[in-house]
């Protein structure tokens, strides 16, 4: 049986049918062997027209074709209809029913024309930003230049500096790169200079946020370096940092002076520079206020006093020592001769500790001259070994006690050990507790004393009363004062005010006078500046009024009292965070103004 196409003829579904298109799309055109009679048979076959296979001939098909006479031209329907869908789509489907094929023609357009609009409006976006990122070129390009020149000009100004620097530090004696936001590249660029450096004797490179790394720097330089004073406090070194510095500052021959204050240096970095202590035999001075220093740290450190036979300076201020660190130092001061200046403060040490530091001190042969135990939580229990240091070493020049709680029976007890101390300079209580009583006993026994040019008492609740009586001691029986302060100490407006107008009318050698924060307002102001008017002082050149609830009328009385005694008007006048309006302000330059006329060129500044 022959074929056509892949489906076999007797099996060809009927003409019409979908299979018969597929089955004629697939036959293509006539085969080998497949005549158009033949075609013509197997249709009429499958039309159940023509006759079958037995004893039919070629005369019996064309019969059937004659009898069928649109047949042939159904067939050459059917072979062009095969070749145009080779080239053709399939066309749309027909309409639902009942849908108007107008209805479905307007249905196609609105669809094209949203696309149409959804293409236009996108393509039209796109090419705006286009139009604009061209019309914008000049300018990128423009801007990148112009940032990379100035990047480059940077660079350059920045090198240009950095070898400034360098040239300072091969010349000059003594060189001040404080602030200069250096860093650790920086400064690894600047060091360099140091090497086999004979000019340099001094070094400040404090606040430029050196860490470890410029440490490590710094260390490669200063083994050949001259210097003896290094300065890198407020720096960012931590233990790492500390640990490079030890092994520099141990052999180091030169080195006298170390400042390593607020540095975030730990216990670690502590016994690190302990160690490098006990084998330099140069130092003399060492700084590491600031850091985080706990007990072990200070047991470290006390171990390097011990040992050391040169260090004189040594300064621990506002670290955690706490008592027993302070147990620990008090051992290896026993031990110690050349420690002449102990700073303390902020510690917390409380009694037992700094009671054993007093005893420490009491039992060397060297006295020292400077003992700062500042804001250690002292009471009246430590004023007793205070007392009794103060009466046997009599060579203090500096007492630092501010922000203890000392009170009024505390300054009773040591009144007169401070006094005895005929070289004593600077003297600070503030922050005591010392009420008028207090303050009567101890203006007593200072009575004359031909040493003392630094009073503090401020932060104390003195009152009128108590303001008195160191006002009376200050006027005319401490012929060396030069600084007093009483901020804060409760004076108000009234006889307080006025016994610090007479001390500004009659002392002579004052420079500084502290009296913030004791609400004079306008009475307190009225009358200060009635012995700012008719002051003969010329020296005054600090008065610190701020915190007073000054409002206008104080300030003209203080402009009036300027302009009437230009000669004795104070360089620095501060009246900050008080009352006072454009008005008062206004007064008080033309006030100024006038000084610099009237006063032979001396200037004053007002801080508001």
């Amino acid at each position: 049986m022959k074929s056509c196409g892949t489906l076999p003829c007797s099996r060809a579904p009927a003409f019409g049918s979908r299979n018969a298109r597929l089955c004629f799309g697939r036959a293509g055109p006539a085969l080998p062997g497949h005549d158009a009679t033949h075609i013509s048979t197997t249709i009429a076959r499958a039309a159940g027209d023509a006759p079958s296979s037995s004893g039919a001939g070629p005369s019996e098909a064309s019969r059937t074709v004659g009898a069928s006479p649109g047949l042939e031209a159904r067939v050459a329907e059917v072979q062009r209809t095969t070749r145009l869908r080779k080239t053709q789509t399939v066309p749309p489907p027909a309409p639902a029913p009942g849908v108007p094929p107008v209805a479905v023609g307007v249905a196609a357009v609105a669809g094209l024309g949203v696309l149409a609009g959804l293409y236009f409006k996108y393509f039209a976006n796109a090419g705006a930003k286009a139009t604009n990122a061209m019309a914008n070129l000049p300018k990128t390009v423009s801007d990148g230049i112009q940032q990379g020149v100035a990047h480059k000009k940077l660079q350059k100004e920045a090198q240009g500096r950095l070898n400034e620097m360098c040239d300072q530090l091969r010349s000059q004696p003594s060189v001040d790169l404080s602030a200069k936001n250096l860093g650790d590249e920086g400064t690894a660029y600047v060091v360099e200079a140091l090497a086999f450096n004979t000019n340099c004797r001094a070094l400040d490179l404090s606040k430029n946020g050196i860490g470890a790394l410029g440490a490590a720097a710094l260390v490669q330089a200063l083994p050949s370096a001259c210097l003896s004073t290094l300065v890198l406090n407020t720096n960012s070194l931590g233990d790492g940092g500390a640990e490079h510095l030890a092994k520099a500052v141990a052999g180091h021959p030169h080195l006298t002076a170390l400042d390593l204050g607020a540095n975030g240096i730990g216990d670690a970095g502590a016994a690190a520079l302990a160690e490098a202590i006990k084998l330099n035999t140069k130092l003399t001075r060492l700084d590491l206020a600031g850091n985080a220093i706990d007990k072990e740290g200070a047991a470290a450190l006390a171990a390097a006093v011990a040992a050391s036979t040169t260090l004189e300076i040594l300064i621990l201020t506002d670290n955690y020592l706490g008592e027993k660190g302070a147990l620990a130092l008090a051992d290896a001061l026993k031990a110690n001769t050349s420690i002449k200046e102990l700073h303390l403060k902020g510690n917390e040490m409380g009694d037992v500790g700094v009671s054993a530091i007093c005893e420490a001190l009491l039992s060397r042969a060297t006295e020292v001259a400077v003992l700062d135990l500042g804001n250690n939580s002292i009471t009246e229990a430590g004023a007793g070994p205070l007392t009794r240091l103060l009466a046997q070493k009599r060579s203090l020049k500096e007492l630092n006690l501010y922000m203890n709680d000392i009170g009024d029976a505390g300054v009773q007890k040591m009144a007169q050990a401070i006094a005895d101390n005929k070289h004593m300079a600077v003297l600070d209580l503030g922050g005591n507790n010392i009420g008028p009583k207090g303050v009567a006993t101890l203006c007593g026994a200072l009575r004359n004393h031909g040493s003392l040019s630094s009073l503090e008492l401020g932060y104390n609740p003195l009152g009128a009363e108590g303001t008195k009586t160191v006002t009376d001691l200050a006027k005319f029986q401490l012929p060396k004062l030069t600084s007093l302060k009483l901020g804060w100490c409760k004076v108000s407006g009234g006889d307080g005010a006025r016994a610090l107008s007479d001390l500004l009318l009659l002392n002579a050698t004052l420079t500084a006078l502290d009296l913030r924060g004791n609400g004079f307002g306008n009475d307190g102001a009225i009358l200060l500046s009635r012995g700012l008017r008719a002051a003969e002082n010329s020296k005054l050149a600090d008065l610190d009024l701020g915190y007073n609830e000054i409002k206008d009328d104080g300030a003209c009385a203080i402009a009036q009292a300027l302009k009437a005694n230009p000669e004795g008007a104070p360089r620095e006048l501060k009246l900050n965070s008080n009352y006072i309006t454009k008005f008062g302000q206004v007064a008080l330059s033309e006030a100024v103004d006038m000084v610099y006329e009237m006063g032979k060129g001396k200037m004053t500044t007002v801080h508001f």
